[in-house]
């Protein structure tokens, strides 16, 4: 059974009010949106002068405006799945972000953060561990996102599914849309692959505006994307969704050639319970569209 770990136990011992005071790691705590404990490694990070300078300030004023979306679902993440202080269920290592903080003077500062679910004085609250991110630490993970990024569209790469996403699998219910674009073979032979890279830039955009913060856009190889969609209410918002995509291959047609999509959905856990699986399902019922006509889109189990 996962329990929150109760900070108000520990309080009673100097020795362990001393290691969070003086932890190297900023530890912000706060409940409700509202910063209730800052340590002297927080303090500093966001250059104030005591804890008095942060202490009932809402979390998010101290995010930057760009990454509060951001950091937002990292903390209703952390409250839905609780670690466990006895045998880590849930490490925390999994929830690292990269975000920017505003420090009091209005300056910005980088740092990598986690958040963990809590009790503090009764309540239930969220400790936030975070550090400053180093240049050699932007270094490395701009490596690694350009090993996982696509040069010619921007979007993540089939490499960033089959190495990133299938280890973000969890409890969440999500769609894959697997998308292939019909007629696409036509612009390249009779315009070029110039042109047909500049349409494949165009579409790729149109994707990431309709998808917009309900998931993540990759493109798979040529003119095949995958999109995966974890934020949608029900069926009629998901498929509402994908209709915007569909629109969007249209909104990018200024050629004679006639361009649309045929996209395949599979659902988690329903249709496949990792990444493989999902993407063959999702494939398949891609197949099943192109068959009914194209520009259309087909869900794994009616396709069969």
């Amino acid at each position: 059974m996962t329990k929150h770990f109760d900070l108000l136990s520990a309080q009673g011992n100097d020795g362990y009010q001393q290691l969070i005071e003086f932890f190297p790691e900023a530890i912000i705590i706060h409940i409700e949106g509202i910063i209730v404990y800052t340590n002297i490694a927080a303090q500093k990070i966001l250059g104030a002068l005591s804890s008095d300078q942060l202490v009932g300030k809402p979390i998010l004023e101290m995010v930057h405006p760009e990454d509060r979306e951001k950091v937002l679902s990292a903390i209703m993440s952390a409250l839905q799945t609780p670690y466990d202080a006895g045998i880590g269920e849930v490490a925390p290592s999994n929830r690292y972000i990269e975000e920017r903080l505003l420090r009091v003077d209005g300056s910005m500062v980088e740092v990598e953060a986690t958040g963990i679910a809590i009790v503090y004085e009764g309540k239930p609250a969220i400790l936030t561990i975070g550090k400053e991110m180093t240049h050699l630490q932007k270094y490395e993970n701009l490596l690694n996102d350009l090993a996982y990024m696509d040069s010619l569209t921007g979007l993540y790469n089939r490499r960033w599914y089959m190495d990133v996403f299938r280890e973000q699998l969890d409890s969440r219910k999500f769609a894959v849309l697997f998308i292939d674009l019909d007629g696409f073979k036509k612009v390249n032979d009779t315009y070029g692959h110039l042109v047909g890279d500049g349409f494949l830039k165009k579409v790729a955009v149109g994707f990431k505006s309709a998808v917009g913060a309900h998931g993540e856009v990759a493109r798979f190889a040529g003119d095949e994307f995958i999109v995966v969609l974890h934020s949608y209410r029900d069926r009629a918002n998901l498929e509402q969704i994908i209709e915007n995509i569909l629109d969007r291959v249209e909104d990018c047609r200024e050629l004679d050639i006639s361009v649309t999509a045929s996209i395949g959905i599979s659902l988690y856990p329903k249709d496949g319970e990792n990444a493989e699986t999902l993407l063959m399902q999702a494939d398949k019922a891609m197949y099943v569209a192109k068959c009914n006509g194209k520009n259309r889109y087909c869900f794994f189990s009616e396709g069969g």
